[in-house]
């Protein structure tokens, strides 16, 4: 009788008798070995009141009924007797009692574990994976440890790779599923991090350089304030300070050369006990009251140290230039070559009247700041942007810092540009910078002798 090649099914035979006989014969094996799923493989004793259909993997030293029988065989219990088929190669198997695919490989049932699925779409335990979280674990705990079985070397590491510096590679804390804490790299390859009360205000606590290693705590009050370097304090109103909250008359000052045929002259003054907010000594230029509710409380913008802004109007020439946006920039000023700390933070806040002024970047460890917020590339203020806190932060090694720098401020402007600073300052040390970190005027110690 010929018999089919994978299952052994036996054929009907011209002319043969009893042809129901083959037919059922085949029928039973269809049914004992297609979508076969088995009791157990744990058993080498048949149970004792099987199901008609049950169905078992043999397990070693089999015996009873199933004496002689060789262990991995299938035995499925049929029309009252038990019947035994010899697994091939390939033959799957769902195992009840332990819940899992078994896979026969030529010699032996191993958990199967399906082709390759390296790559997977996505994998979820105990909860759904999405478009967006491709791997999703809902868990009390995950456990990663080092491979102990190939073996590896003893340690382990988890990795989050990013495309570019100015993507995010973190690790995020959530509450309810808002954000509440992160650390990383985000948005720069400086390793940040920061808390949020509320998922959507975020706050830097801390930033470590990526090329030196400094820790800077944006949030953290220095141990002591620094004092503006700058004789006048950037009031603008004669060197040195003026010894009074008040100032009689603009002076422009030493340190801010113009270049490129460039012209300095006066601004508005914020005025001390103005009327604006409550007080009788006049009004404020709209300009000079938009900067000082930048950077005072409702409260306290009446009285106040008072300062001049002063004006540039950028003149034509053309030398030393920077590409900012695609457009070009030239140097509308330069601060004299005198010596300066390795650690310097030079701030001032720049109102764009007409043109473009453009905040270069020169190259690291040197950090740019605008309202607080870092940026590694540089960035052009327009008129509409209004009011924008500068912050240069200059963090050269003492070992190879020339000790001098007159265009440590990097700011350029398109030829007749006409801008306004205020309270500029140039302190020792590194200010800690945040977004809502808006400073004023910083004394110098000349107002002190």
């Amino acid at each position: 009788m010929q018999t089919s090649s994978n299952l052994n099914l036996p054929f009907l035979m011209p002319a043969q008798a009893q042809k129901h006989v083959t037919h059922n014969e085949a029928l039973q094996m269809l049914d004992a070995l297609v979508q076969l799923g088995v009791a157990s493989r744990q058993l080498s004793t048949p149970p004792e009141s099987p199901l008609a259909g049950e169905r078992h993997i043999v397990a070693e030293g089999a015996s009873g009924v199933w004496a002689g029988v060789p262990a991995g065989h299938v035995a499925a219990f049929q029309d009252g007797a038990w019947q035994v088929f010899a697994p091939q190669t390939g033959w799957i198997a769902w195992i009840a009692d332990e819940g899992v695919a078994h896979v026969f490989d030529g010699e032996g049932w191993s958990p199967f574990t399906g082709t390759s699925i390296n790559p997977a779409p996505m994998v979820g335990v105990n909860t759904d994976a999405d478009e967006t979280n491709r791997l999703a674990v809902k868990s009390d705990a995950v456990l990663l440890s080092h491979d102990d079985v190939t073996p590896g070397n003893g340690g382990v590491q988890l990795k989050l790779n990013k495309a570019a510096p100015g993507d995010t590679a973190s690790v995020l804390y959530q509450t309810g599923w808002s954000g509440r804490a992160e650390f990383g790299t985000a948005g720069d390859d400086d390793f940040h991090i920061k808390v949020s009360a509320n998922g959507s205000d975020w706050h830097e606590a801390l930033v470590i350089d990526r090329a030196s290693g400094a820790v800077a705590l944006p949030n953290t009050p220095p141990a002591a304030n620094s004092f503006n370097l700058l004789k006048d304090a950037g009031r603008f109103a004669g060197s040195p300070e003026p010894q009074s909250a008040v100032v009689s008359g603009f002076e422009a000052p030493a340190y801010i050369n113009p270049v490129n045929g460039a012209d300095i002259s006066a601004g508005p003054k914020y005025i001390y006990n103005n009327s604006d907010y409550g007080g009788s000594a006049g009004t404020l230029d709209p300009d000079i009251d938009a900067l000082i509710s930048k950077l005072k409380n409702a409260g306290s913008r009446r009285f106040g140290v008072e300062f001049f802004a002063l004006q540039i109007t950028a003149g034509s020439g053309t030398s030393t230039a920077r590409t900012i946006d695609g457009i070009t920039h030239y140097l509308p000023f330069t601060t004299p070559q005198v010596p300066l700390p390795p650690e310097l933070s030079f701030n001032v806040h720049v109102l764009v009247k007409s043109g473009s002024v453009g905040c270069a970047i020169p190259s690291s460890p040197n950090a740019l700041y605008l309202d607080g917020v870092r940026f590694t590339a540089p960035q052009r203020i327009l008129p509409e942007d209004g009011w924008k806190q500068v912050t240069r932060r200059m963090n050269w090694s003492p070992a190879s810092f020339l000790g001098y720098d007159n265009i440590a401020h990097q700011i350029f402007t398109t030829p007749g540009t006409v801008f306004w600073l205020a309270a500029f300052t140039a302190t020792p040390g590194l200010l800690p910078m945040a977004p809502e970190r808006y400073y004023g005027v910083i004394p110098s110690l000349e107002a002190w002798r």
